[in-house]
């Protein structure tokens, strides 16, 4: 990334300024080097009419896609309805909290640009090995070639759901803008015989930051570059309105091992529920304190799990994995318990993830103030790009979570019942203060309640 993301709209500043030229068709400027945003929509039309005549069975699907074609302006934009058949060697990876994951090789491989020549799309793929499909030399020509691709279960197609779709869209356009790192999503499949719908995705082959804290912790600089990267695509989220809404260190993705990207925005509520619902889902852990009493995501409580990350680049195991992620848990975190700072962390670190972590949401900084923050320490402090010189994670390390701890997104419903404790609690604290008056006018101050046994 050669710039700082906190700059705005380096890419469309390129557009206004015409800097990719002229396309050589119709004249008008392209919106990049390989691509005119008024040709490819025409391009895109005329497939889904008389060429490939596609359509999803689903005309709120077809409609999304459709708009997200017209608006491309570039290959990185582009959304497709993927045909299954065109879906090879799928296979079950995981389960999250919403959704089942699968992998598979997409053998058309992504869009790049328009053939003049030949009048068809360029695509990116590349030829399968033995360990990609073991009977590849059965298939034929044109399909030993793919692109590995992930496959994300869709289990409540409604208006909602493609609600919080578009917002994904108007991050991808703000992150590309801004040169902040994103997710692609390719296009939206459908198994036949199941009938479910996915959203086909890029393959994060490192997996997620959660499988990877052992070697962040010891290769303590990459801290500093991975929390910019992050900043600056919460930064993305430029809509008053955009939040992320359940990050966690399950959604933090790496493509290799010095990348990370954000994944799974505002999906705990698309999977579940109505926007307007008041439901709350979430990982115990990275829930803000206001969050956990049923106050909505902002993007403050964005910033509160943020803090949460920070700790554990610096501790190398997922925050509250030695106890369970209960009632309890949420009553202390609400009362102001935190993670323990491991010994050694950079003073102006600790300050910055405690002000991260504040139980007051306007105390918290904003994803632009910590992008300017760690632009500047991950220049000071640079990450080792050579692999023969990064240290490896000792062996053995075994981490042993509590088996009552959850690291996958579920509903939390007992708001309620931690706002009548903790509002006993406030209403105590002010009873004790009004009567402990002493002649002098002096307060005998009680704060705290006895320890609650639930």
């Amino acid at each position: 990334m050669a710039e700082s993301c906190h700059n705005r709209s380096y890419y469309e500043t390129a557009i206004r300024n015409e800097e990719f030229g002229p396309c050589n068709k119709c004249r008008k400027p392209k919106t990049d080097d390989d691509w005119c945003q008024s040709c490819c929509s025409d391009r895109f039309e005329l497939d889904s009419k008389f060429n490939n005549k596609w359509t999803s069975g689903n005309d709120s699907i077809d409609g999304f896609v459709r708009r997200a074609q017209s608006k491309a302006r570039n290959h990185w934009e582009v959304i497709e309805w993927i045909p299954y058949k065109r879906l090879i060697n799928v296979k079950y990876l995981t389960k999250g909290g919403f959704s089942t994951i699968n992998k598979a090789i997409w053998l058309d491989g992504y869009i790049i640009c328009w053939n003049d020549i030949k009048n068809v799309w360029n695509r990116n793929r590349y030829k399968l090995e033995e360990e990609d499909y073991l009977d590849y030399r059965t298939l034929k020509e044109d399909e030993k070639f793919g692109f590995h691709v992930v496959l994300k279960s869709l289990n409540n197609i409604n208006e909602d759901f493609l609600n919080e779709w578009e917002n994904y869209l108007e991050f991808l356009y703000s992150a590309i803008n801004n040169y902040a790192n994103f997710v692609r999503v390719f296009g939206i499949t459908q198994d036949p015989k199941t009938k479910v719908y996915m959203v086909v995705l890029e393959e994060m082959k490192r997996g997620s930051l959660r499988d990877n804290l052992l070697i962040k912790k010891y290769n303590p600089n990459d801290k500093y570059h991975n929390l910019y990267e992050i900043a600056c695509s919460l930064s993305a989220l430029s809509k008053p309105s955009m939040t992320h809404g359940d990050l966690h260190n399950g959604n933090l993705l790496l493509k290799d091992e010095f990348h990370i990207y954000i994944s799974d925005f505002g999906q705990s509520r698309q999977f579940n529920q109505s926007i307007n619902s008041k439901d709350i889902y979430g990982v115990i852990p990275y829930m803000a304190p206001e969050v956990l009493r049923g106050k909505p995501y902002t993007k403050a409580s964005d910033i509160y799990s943020f803090g949460v990350i920070m700790w554990e680049f610096t501790s190398g195991v997922p925050a509250f994995h030695d106890i369970p992620h209960d009632f309890n848990l949420s009553l202390q975190i609400c009362k102001g318990h935190r993670p323990e700072i491991i010994e050694g962390t950079e003073p102006d670190y600790v300050e910055l993830m405690k002000r991260c972590w504040d139980n007051d949401p306007n105390k918290r900084p904003t994803a632009k103030e910590l992008s300017e923050i760690f632009d500047v320490w991950s220049a000071k402090y640079l990450m080792e790009m050579d692999y023969d010189k990064r240290k490896s994670v000792p062996v053995p390390t075994i981490i042993e979570n509590h088996p009552l701890s959850c690291y996958i997104s579920r509903k939390i419903d007992h708001y309620a019942k931690l706002n009548e404790i903790l509002d006993q609690g406030e209403l105590s604290s002010i009873i004790v203060i009004d009567e402990g008056k002493d002649d002098e006018g002096k307060y005998n101050i009680e704060s705290e309640l006895e320890e609650l046994k639930i």
